[in-house]
């Protein structure tokens, strides 16, 4: 109602009201959070298994990555997965000569 009008007093109470609201939103937020049950425990880990299953049914976990394209084909097979190093380390080229 502040801001459609031309009243900086209600403007600064609405303020007032939404900024102190938000801690308290988050306080409440965690302090649920921390009087889960464990019938709600138990429910989001069953849940997360199922999930999982159906994953594995439709192959969506056990289809290999793609093979890197593009500039970086050239570059040596990472050690660690999808780590890239600050400095890799290129493929030594075969000196080419005339023939």
């Amino acid at each position: 109602m502040g801001l459609l009008g031309d009243n900086p007093d209600l403007f600064g109470a609405g303020l007032f009201m939404v900024l102190s609201a938000g801690p308290l939103l988050i306080a409440r937020t965690v302090r649920q959070s921390h009087r889960a049950t464990a019938h709600q425990l138990a429910e989001a880990e069953n849940a997360g298994y199922v999930r999982a299953l159906d994953h594995v049914a439709r192959g969506l976990l056990d289809i290999p990555a793609p093979p890197p394209t593009g500039h970086r084909r050239d570059r040596a097979e990472q050690v660690a997965g999808n780590v890239i190093t600050l400095r890799p380390q290129y493929l030594p080229q075969l000196e080419r000569k005339a023939q």
